[in-house]
C-alpha cells in the first residue's frame, strides 16, 4: 500500500523530496524511489536526515557514499537536516523553491536556439560514417521537466555522449538545478 501511495505521490507532485537516513546511507528502496522520480521526470531534492548525530569521520564517510551512490542524479541538491532539532529546514525549502523554479521555467525559442548554436560551435558532434549530424534550431517542448526539441539532420546517429554534453551545457547556461532535462531530436524530411 505504501509503495502504491508513493508512486501516486510522485506522479502528482512537482518537486519530490527524498529523505535519506544519514546513518544508513542510500538503501535499495531509496534507489527504487529515485528511479521512479526520474521516470516521472520530476524535480528532486535530497534531504539527508540525522546529520547532527554523526561524528566528523562518519560525516566524511557518508559524504563519499552519497556522492558515489547518487552520481546519476548529481544535478539534485542534497541538504543536510535534522528533523529532531529542526536544523537545515530553511535551506531545504530554499532548495525546493530553486528546483521548482528551474523545472517550471519558461524558455523562448531564440534563447534555446542561441544556446544550441554556442554548444554546437564549442564542440560539434562527432562524424559518424563520414557524416556529421547537423543541429539546426531548437524550441521549448514543455516544462516539468524542461524539454527541448532539437531539429536537424542525421540526428539518429547522434551519440548519447553528445546528448549528455548538451544536457550539461544547457544546465550550466540556464542555471537549472534540481530538475532533469529532456531532449527530443527530430529530423526533417529531405525533399531531395
Amino acid at each position: 500500500f505504501s509503495i502504491v501511495k508513493t508512486l501516486q505521490a510522485i506522479e502528482e507532485c512537482q518537486v519530490a523530496v527524498i529523505m535519506i537516513d544519514a546513518s544508513e546511507g542510500v538503501t535499495d528502496q531509496d534507489a527504487a524511489v529515485l528511479g521512479a522520480v526520474l521516470d516521472a521526470g520530476r524535480a528532486l531534492v535530497g534531504a539527508v536526515n540525522k546529520w547532527d548525530g554523526l561524528s566528523t569521520y562518519q560525516r566524511e564517510q557518508t559524504e563519499a557514499l552519497l556522492s558515489r551512490k547518487l552520481a546519476f542524479v548529481s544535478w539534485a541538491e542534497a541538504v543536510r537536516i535534522s528533523a529532531k532539532h529542526g536544523s537545515g529546514l530553511r535551506e531545504l525549502f530554499r532548495a525546493i523553491h530553486r528546483a521548482h523554479a528551474s523545472a517550471t521555467r519558461q524558455f523562448s525559442t531564440s534563447d534555446i536556439t542561441r544556446a544550441l548554436e554556442i554548444a554546437y560551435e564549442s564542440s560539434p558532434p562527432p562524424v559518424v560514417r563520414g557524416h556529421a549530424p547537423k543541429l539546426r534550431f531548437a524550441h521549448p517542448g514543455g516544462e516539468n521537466p524542461p524539454t527541448f526539441v532539437v531539429h536537424g539532420s542525421r540526428l539518429k546517429s547522434l551519440p548519447a555522449t553528445y546528448s549528455r554534453y548538451l544536457e550539461n551545457f544547457f544546465r550550466k547556461r540556464f542555471k537549472l538545478v534540481g530538475t532533469p532535462i529532456r531532449f527530443v531530436f527530430k529530423e526533417g524530411d529531405n525533399p531531395y
